[in-house]
């Protein structure tokens, strides 16, 4: 039988500094043998209203997922969330984004420690209930809803243990943040650099071979450094740059527990990972003098919207940012929009941009800053941005409305399944049939021509998985 692990959208905040950015490079897959004793957990019933998905799990497994990580086998995750679905033998790459709960709980709790007050004998039982407090956190899930699959065996403690992990992390909050473990480090000279690598509790450490390469113009003395246990590397020069070269670093390090990892498949699943390990980590540096100097740039999702945020402390000759975004897919960088600087200034300017209507994804930006000469510069986000499935069935008051002749319905659906989209009149005609066919769980927008029909009010049904929206519409000619 083919077992299934059910995940969701996630919502958290980016950030990133002085145009240096930090991004996943490991990938990993999940372990297909589903008998293996590396898988630590339960299988539980879940009611369709004791979570957000609004709908019913059977047989649900519940618990830590061992995944071979750059070759580590049985490397522990959890799922971060419950409603799309994660299948034996799926492959994820490390996202670089992390999650305030997760990072809490996977830092705290078993497979990150053991022997801890509280914590269950079994540790299938333990691993089983930390599932559950995930999920209560990222779906709001109702654990005393949760039931064994099979007779509701030790239900009762797992479901106790598992209300008493919630409450240890809402009474100390989120103690645990995310570290970077690999930086690039200006030196004295300021054509040279440094590596400098720590573990998760900030501690140097010595690690080696780390790859060292420019982009945009220049060379390196170097294109491998080791660093030694002061967590040093000797000095790298730069020769030869542009004030947008980038340097980029590549180093198997530290990657601390509660990171997020992204599947590859067309259902975005994510998981967390269940304790530190050692994994690649990517981290680049935009060199040079800087026209423009970037105090904070951060980027938040909202359902399917993006809303980026930057501020700067110096402009010179600043003409406008433009902002461009890449899908975790492609290596090609597209222009979404642009915002007009503030030419030279000496005082703190803060900017907005909005990137809505996104579909369910994983999502890179950066901004380029152009003056009134030409020239230009980039600034990285320094972690991707996801947009998940939405947490329920829902159908959008269309835009615009009233509208004449067209108008755009977007809808959302929590799992993929087989919809229809029709359009009736008030005597309940059907005038139109916008969808009929299979759609994949995520984020969708529909065109609705109205030319050849009169003035009105119209309705629009939805169908999917069993379950119905309608909404009104007004057409105006």
């Amino acid at each position: 039988m083919k077992k299934s692990f059910l995940l969701l959208a996630v919502l958290f905040l980016v950030t990133v500094t002085n145009s240096y950015s930090q991004y996943g490079h490991s990938r990993g897959r999940v372990n297909s043998d589903f008998n293996s004793s590396a898988w630590k957990g339960r299988f539980t019933n879940i009611p369709a209203n004791a979570s957000f998905c609004d709908q019913e799990f059977t047989q649900a497994y519940t618990g830590a997922i061992p995944c071979n990580l750059d070759s580590v086998p049985n490397t522990p995750f959890y799922c971060l969330d419950l409603c799309a679905p994660l299948s034996l033998g799926d492959s994820i790459r490390d996202s670089a984004s992390t999650i305030p709960e997760a990072i809490y709980i996977t830092n705290t709790y078993y497979p990150s420690h053991t022997g801890y007050a509280g914590e269950l004998p079994d540790p299938r039982d333990e691993a089983c209930a930390v599932q559950m407090a995930i999920w209560h956190f990222r779906n709001a899930l109702v654990i005393n809803s949760v039931t064994m699959h099979g007779g509701d065996v030790g239900g009762a403690t797992i479901r106790a243990r598992a209300q008493t992990i919630v409450d240890e992390k809402i009474a100390n909050g989120f103690s645990y943040f995310p570290i970077q473990t690999l930086q690039i480090m200006p030196a004295e000279n300021p054509n040279n650099f440094y590596i400098r690598t720590i573990d998760t509790a900030g501690n140097p450490v010595a690690v080696n071979d780390i790859m060292l390469s420019i982009t945009g113009g220049g060379s390196l003395s170097t294109e491998t450094v080791n660093t030694d246990h002061t967590g040093n590397s000797p000095v790298v020069i730069v020769n030869g740059f542009y004030h947008y070269s980038v340097v980029e670093a590549t180093a198997r390090v530290q990657v601390p527990g509660g990171t997020t990892y992204s599947g590859l498949n067309e259902t975005l699943q994510l998981v967390v990972l269940g304790k530190t390990t050692t994994a690649l980590k990517t981290v680049f540096l935009t060199w040079g003098t800087l026209p423009v100097e970037l105090s904070s740039f951060t980027a938040s999702p909202n359902n399917r919207d993006i809303n980026l945020n930057w501020s700067t402390l110096t402009e010179i000759n600043n003409s406008e940012f433009d902002i461009e975004r890449k899908t975790f897919t492609t290596d090609n960088w597209k222009k979404v929009g642009s915002v007009a600087g503030n030419g030279t200034s000496n005082v703190p300017h803060n900017y907005t941009f909005y990137d809505r209507n996104l579909a369910s994804g994983i999502y890179t930006y950066r901004l380029k800053q152009t003056d009134f000469n030409g020239n230009f510069e980039y600034h990285n986000l320094n972690e991707e941005v996801t947009i998940g499935v939405p947490v329920i069935l829902q159908l959008i008051q269309n835009y615009p409305n009233p509208f004449n002749p067209s108008t755009t319905i977007n809808f959302d659906l929590p799992v993929a399944g087989i919809i229809t989209l029709k359009v009736f009149n008030t005597s309940g005609k059907e005038v139109a049939t916008l969808v009929n066919e299979a759609r994949s769980a995520g984020y969708h927008s529909v065109n609705f021509d109205a030319s050849n029909l009169s003035s009105g009010v119209y309705y629009c049904r939805l169908e999917a998985n069993g379950f119905s929206k309608v909404m009104k519409m007004a057409l105006v000619k």
